[in-house]
């Protein structure tokens, strides 16, 4: 992917271009999947030669944004962490740092075939052991390195629940819609949400592969769309879409998403 020192305008006719300097800027990424046409009728520009009418998504391409395709569009891959031995235990894990175990890392190296067809422009990830390491690995495995941990996208606190597993003890400290001295799920959502949006304003038009955790994704983008989506998977793909009118989730644990699910 050629790198260039100033950052290239946004979008081209159809074409997201990444425009963060050192960051891809200047290579022309696709939004669309195989076979399907972009902007018709539109003077369009792939890899330097123009098009008159419309152009044919080549394959390993990022699924459509309907609405969003004639718009400059950041597109996030979130991917949670893989296994840790007290995700095997089902207890909760939150904010206590717990490493992957082998199962996990092994998650995160099959991860790299669902990732590796696309080009991706910068990968981050929370900075707790379990996704640092599983970005590491996506990383490695993608030829690519971490551009930073994000604070903001560490899994949602559940206090003095974390390490418990279902039972009497941990019954004990539930409240409505979580538990004592836990982080809210509508903080959690809000952070989430935020450090996404951040980071769409500072990789505008690119490809980012964000390294994070089961409940962070899913209540981001669940408040992103105005829907409650499913439970999240290890090391499975999730794809999202930002542009200036909002975001479109695409993927849920590598499933389609479906257009009346958006909110």
């Amino acid at each position: 992917m050629p790198k260039s020192g100033k950052a290239a305008p946004c979008f081209v006719a159809g074409r997201v271009r990444c425009a963060r300097a050192g960051a891809g800027a200047g290579e022309i990424g696709v939004v669309g999947v195989p076979h399907r046409l972009l902007c018709p009728g539109e003077g369009l520009c792939l890899h330097g030669r123009p098009y008159s009418r419309a152009v044919m998504v080549r394959p390993h391409t990022f699924p459509s944004v309907s609405s969003m395709e004639c718009a400059t569009v950041t597109t996030f891959a979130l991917v949670r962490h893989g296994q840790t031995d007290w995700n095997a235990e089902r207890r909760l894990q939150g904010s206590t740092d717990i490493p992957l175990n082998d199962v996990g890392r092994g998650q995160a190296r099959y991860a790299v075939a669902a990732l590796a067809g696309y080009e991706w422009d910068a990968i981050v990830s929370s900075p707790l052991s379990r996704a640092a390491e599983t970005a590491d690995l996506i990383a490695a495995g993608l030829r690519l390195s971490v551009a930073r941990r994000v604070p903001e996208l560490a899994e949602r606190s559940f206090g003095p629940a974390e390490g418990l597993q279902p039972g009497p003890e941990l019954d004990a400290l539930r409240i409505p819609g979580g538990f004592r001295g836990a982080e809210s799920k509508d903080a959690t959502a809000r952070r989430g949400l935020a450090a996404l949006e951040a980071l769409a304003a500072e990789f505008r038009g690119c490809r980012v592969l964000a390294v994070s955790h089961g409940t962070l994704i899913r209540v981001s983008l669940s408040r992103a769309i105005g829907h409650t989506l499913p439970h999240i998977d290890p090391a499975a793909l999730n794809l999202a879409h930002h542009a200036d009118d909002g975001w479109q989730v695409e993927y849920v644990n590598g499933e389609p998403v479906m257009a009346g699910a958006q909110g």
